[in-house]
């Protein structure tokens, strides 16, 4: 879905069927944020017509390039259920909302000196009961 320069979309790839189904999600009112690549997020913003009020649910987030994550609302009635604080108010869509995810240094970070042992994958046990 993002261009090889990772600073806009690809238009051969993401097209206007991809905006109206992030925009169909986002628009649900048990869905209370969508990540995506900040490449998508920019191509949104510019591409977005009409009430665009759903824009402010999506958030620009790494890993995103081909994919998307809805993170729903906790069920009324759902004590165990951990909440997102809510969101700053706006489109998220001003050039100053999205510039850190465009900085070369977030582009194109270094790796690090010493490369992170890898997380040992959840066991069923620790899963949360419900």
């Amino acid at each position: 879905m993002v261009r090889d320069d990772r600073l806009d979309i690809d238009p051969r790839v993401f097209t206007s069927g991809h905006v109206l189904v992030i925009r169909d999600a986002a628009r649900e009112p048990a869905v209370q944020r969508i990540f995506v690549n900040p490449a998508i997020k920019k191509a949104l913003c510019r591409e977005a017509k009409g009430d665009r009020s759903w824009l402010s649910k999506i958030r620009p987030w790494w890993g995103h390039d081909y994919h998307f994550h809805i993170r729903m609302r906790c069920p009324a009635g759902s004590p165990a259920c951990e909440g997102q604080k809510p969101q700053a108010e706006g489109e998220g869509c001003k050039p100053s909302d999205l510039a850190f995810w465009f900085k070369d240094s977030v582009l194109h970070p270094k790796p690090p000196p010493k490369p992170p042992k890898p997380r040992p994958p959840m066991t069923l046990a620790q899963m949360p009961a419900d």
